[in-house]
């Protein structure tokens, strides 16, 4: 992993995921400052979904976080193309303990710690 910093306005690639199955499915998460979260690339150029967009400080809480959300989302996508059943992103998902909530925001799925109920 680079730990270089890049120009204003560049998105850096802070890490990749591929499918083992499949390493052509690989996608890219990458650190986008100017809307200060973490987003995938590749989700919708494999699997026709929305992108999903971390918080930054999700991610700084905990870094392992990203890669393991990526991961479970990924690993749903290819079931379901698999399948050849639809695939719908779950509103709620519980990761390391937590429960989060997923919410179209346009271009992005976004991420966000579930409220309490």
């Amino acid at each position: 992993m680079s730990t270089e910093t890049a120009p204003q306005g560049l998105d850096t690639v802070v890490a990749s995921i591929e499918n083992q199955a499949d390493p052509s499915q690989r996608i890219d998460i990458k650190y986008v400052q100017e809307d200060n979260a973490f987003v995938t690339q590749g989700i919708q150029t494999h699997f026709a979904e929305k992108e999903i967009s971390i918080p930054a400080h999700l991610v700084v809480t905990d870094f392992q976080l990203m890669g393991v959300i990526v991961s479970e989302i990924l690993e749903k996508l290819s079931q379901a193309r698999d399948g050849e059943t639809t695939f719908d992103y779950a509103p709620r998902l519980q990761v390391l303990d937590k429960v989060y909530s997923l919410e179209d925001a346009g271009e992005y799925m976004k991420l966000s710690v579930a409220e309490s109920e």
